[in-house]
């Protein structure tokens, strides 16, 4: 009987012919690896689903006056019903005219107010003479005044007057017809939560987040790749891959970062948003849920980033992974495919519902 020749151990089967062919390298199907991963996303879909749910808690006890078009959150309502406000829609082809006309017809609020008293004070440290500090306080009210004018015709539609009674929004409606603008006077109305695309109460930008989740998607697509192309022995191609992954995530996050800054300092937000002008955490139910879901997953996210970072300049630096160590990869992407699922389900609740 002829002796048949043993395997060559495991180590030397990388690249080994055979009649049939090469031998490929068998991964176990579990690693202990695999098992830290899982268990860990699995308290992180504990964690997301009680903030979801509490979001959603939430917002089915808020009750129905919350939010309104013309007054803070939370403000009563109790004898305001007959309020009226103004919606600019169109500054026509006489933008100055418009604009002079919403400039006398502005009134400040709290938070414009505070800026223009202390640009008031200084004006008034400058120690001059009385004359030359009242016209200086004059030029700085009326320059103020129209800095929000123009503002509110150059981000249409705008509101103009909020809760007022209904003689004054007619009274304006009727000036800015003249001067050829598109108006309209609209009613109180109240919510329990904000609205997508209602710019009276929800400051959220569904097109621009749309965007932002459509680029978090594409990275998703990129580690997939990039991990197979390890898989396959193709190191600059799975390099490649695994870079623009990096780079889309921290796209992701800079977009994130520039969304917090329009909504916390880059606009001055109608009363029904804020009462201060500014979607900060502090000044609604619906801003503390929304920081604090978002904020939770952009951590994940940047945590997410870094570690990409490093297995992109480990791949590049030291050509590590291959078809036969990929393992890093692997587990990385899985929580990466985690974090843009969380992200779906976050963009669905938070902005569309």
């Amino acid at each position: 009987m002829a002796h048949v020749a043993d395997p060559p151990p495991s180590s030397d089967l990388t690249g080994h012919v055979t009649p049939a062919g090469r031998i490929a390298i068998q991964h176990p199907p579990v690693t202990p690896g695999k098992v830290a991963i899982w268990l860990f996303l699995a308290t992180e879909i504990m964690f997301f689903t009680g903030l979801i749910g509490s979001y959603i808690v939430l917002r089915a006890g808020s009750p129905p006056t919350a939010f309104s078009n013309f007054f803070p959150p939370a403000t009563s309502l109790e004898g305001k019903r007959e309020a009226k406000g103004l919606i600019l829609k169109s500054a026509g082809s006489n933008r100055e005219k418009v604009v002079a006309i919403i400039e006398e017809a502005t009134v400040l609020d709290r938070m414009q107010t505070q800026e223009l008293n202390m640009r008031l004070a200084a004006i008034e440290n400058r120690k001059l003479d009385e004359a030359e500090t009242t016209r200086l306080k004059e030029e700085a009210t009326k320059e103020f005044k129209r800095h929000q004018a123009e503002h509110l015709v150059d981000s249409l539609p705008a509101g103009v007057l909020f809760g007022v009674p209904a003689d004054k929004a007619q009274k304006l409606h009727d000036q800015l017809d003249a001067a050829g603008a598109v108006a309209s006077i609209v009613p109180l109305a109240s919510f329990n939560w904000p609205k997508p695309y209602d710019f009276m109460t929800n400051p959220l930008s569904i097109d621009l987040t749309a965007l932002n989740t459509f680029i978090l998607i594409c990275s998703s697509v990129t580690m997939v790749l990039a991990l197979s192309a390890f898989q396959n022995n193709k190191w600059f191609r799975g390099s490649v891959f695994l870079t623009a992954t990096t780079l889309i995530g921290a796209t992701f996050l800079g977009i994130q970062v520039y969304e917090y800054y329009q909504l916390m300092f880059g606009h001055h937000y109608p009363p029904g948003i804020s009462a201060n002008g500014h979607f900060r955490p502090h000044v609604s139910l619906f801003a503390s849920c929304f920081f604090t879901m978002t904020g939770f997953h952009g951590a994940h996210v940047a945590g997410g980033v870094i570690m990409l970072a490093c297995l992109s300049l480990r791949s590049w630096i030291t050509g590590a992974y291959t078809r036969n160590s990929y393992s890093s990869v692997e587990l990385v992407g899985l929580y990466w495919h985690f974090v843009d699922l969380v992200w779906i389900l976050l963009f669905t609740v938070v902005y569309l519902i």
